[in-house]
């Protein structure tokens, strides 16, 4: 039922964007348009995971942990489908970041600063500004106090080194804890500029070697956070760099599958399979076959009979960065509706996910708009990503 109530309510809601011409003032058709429209869809079902576990409960015990186990059920889809947003997401990262050490026109030092200025000024103002709204909960309805504590707290959560909690505060009730993804995308970020260093003193013969090598770094630190570090974070998806950026090596390769439909047919049929059939422990390697599969293909221009370039779904995917973080706040005070008026209806959670949705989408485009844009400018028409969609 769940699964369905996803996949109407989403309907639903790009029915209502497109009949406000919702694309106005941020659709954007350069770059790769299966990948911007691929965002949007990867963003919409990372935040359903989020409500689903809020309307699941409702009438259920929530069971869809690290412990739950089956090998093909639609549970799966309550434990696969954030996982499977994340693993495609750093996919897409790799694949369009990787390409800076292509650029041979530039010294080390103006590849480090350019790609550093891009990234800071992409993600640090819309996080920050998400820190701001929650925070700002935390003291108006939470148990926020500040102090020296608090204040040491806050600065080094707004800074990627601090873990969930503000005091006694915990800012993943408000944000679902979101951002464990984006402190291994700046380790990404970060190992960039180095490998440009030695791939360039190597005259480029070890320049794959060195990006596995830089891959495994990350999943080793990323390992080393998960065991021993005070925030969630989850090893696993760092494997989808090395997929990405075999995606971006060998993209010439997979050209002939952008206008194939029997291409198509397997994107939705291994998109099926992946959200239903078990990522636990080992089997996150089968997980993993699927989604390179899927992005392979979609990386090669497929839009999936068009479903990836329409011009809604490309406007999601255009502020997919401000609903990752800021659909979490929307849930926030959807959870705040009084026991008294939730009725436990097939109707009710569809129309109810459908308000999630429309809500979310438009807090989206007001951030990006307001608070990204401004301080992305046309710095990504500059910077060497010509076929970035918005990353």
């Amino acid at each position: 039922m769940y699964i369905f109530i996803m996949v109407l309510s989403f309907c639903l809601a790009l029915l209502i964007l497109r009949a406000f011409s919702y694309h106005k003032g941020i659709y954007n058709e350069s770059g790769i348009k299966s990948i911007s429209g691929m965002r949007a869809l990867l963003a919409s079902i990372v935040a359903f995971s989020h409500l689903v576990h809020y309307i699941y409960s409702l009438d259920h015990e929530w069971i869809f942990d690290k412990h739950y186990f089956s090998l093909f059920s639609e549970g799966n889809f309550f434990v696969n489908a954030g996982k499977f947003g994340v693993l495609l997401f750093f996919m897409i990262s790799a694949f369009l970041f990787y390409r800076w050490l292509d650029n041979e026109a530039m010294s080390p030092g103006q590849l480090t600063v350019k790609l550093l200025k891009s990234r800071i000024r992409r993600i640090l103002p819309m996080f920050w500004f998400s820190g701001f709204v929650i925070i700002s909960i935390g003291l108006l309805h939470g148990d926020l106090k500040f102090g020296f504590t608090q204040l040491a707290d806050a600065v080094q959560w707004l800074l990627f080194v601090g873990n969930y909690y503000i005091g006694s505060f915990l800012t993943a009730d408000v944000n679902a804890g979101v951002e464990w993804t984006l402190r291994l995308e700046w380790m990404l970020y970060l190992s960039i500029p180095l490998i440009y260093v030695v791939n360039r003193a190597t005259g480029g013969k070890y320049k794959t070697l060195l990006i596995m090598a830089s891959i495994g770094i990350i999943f080793c630190v990323a390992v080393g956070l998960r065991l021993w570090g005070t925030a969630y974070t989850d090893p696993r998806p760092v494997l989808g760099f090395a997929m990405g950026y075999m995606a971006y090596t060998y993209r010439d390769l997979f050209t002939r599958y952008k206008t194939s439909s029997v291409a198509s047919i397997v994107v939705i049929l291994l998109t099926l399979f992946s959200l239903t059939f078990t990522s636990n422990n080992f089997f996150y390697l089968v997980f993993l076959v699927c989604l390179s599969g899927i992005f392979l293909i979609v990386s090669s221009g497929n839009a999936v009979f068009g479903l990836l370039e329409n011009k809604t779904l490309m406007a999601i995917g255009e502020v997919s960065y401000s609903l990752y973080l800021i659909h979490g706040v929307v849930l926030y005070f959807i959870k705040q509706i009084p026991a008294s008026m939730i009725q436990h209806s097939f109707l009710f959670y569809t129309l109810l996910s459908t308000l999630f949705f429309v809500v979310s989408f438009y807090v989206a485009k007001l951030t990006y708009l307001y608070v990204e844009k401004p301080f992305i400018g046309s710095s990504k028409k500059k910077v060497a990503i010509k076929a970035s969609p918005s990353n």
